[in-house]
């Protein structure tokens, strides 16, 4: 929502940032619709401004993480080549 309504000319770079989930459950089918508005919306910053959108993910040890789903969630900008992928390493907490 916030990208919609964005009015800036300075804007210089998009990251999105997404945080371990269970990816092996299949998308729901509204929330999947709104990946796919975003990835429409980023293609059109591409574009207009030749903003690199830049996806970030965990990295998530043994299973399939947001990396792997980037493809259909994101399917005109990776088939463009359009978002950087990043994958990060969360850090680890401290038991006491």
């Amino acid at each position: 929502m916030a990208l919609q309504t964005l009015e800036s000319k300075n804007l210089q770079r998009i990251t999105i940032r997404l945080y371990t989930v269970t990816t092996e459950e299949p998308i729901e089918e509204t929330v999947l619709q709104e990946w796919l508005d975003l990835d429409r919306m980023l293609v059109r910053f591409w574009t207009s401004h030749s903003i690199r959108p830049r996806l970030m993910y965990a990295s998530n040890e043994g299973r399939k993480d947001m990396g792997d789903r980037a493809q259909s969630l994101l399917p005109e900008l990776t088939k463009r080549d359009l978002v950087d992928l990043v994958e990060y390493t969360l850090p680890s907490v401290a038991h006491y």
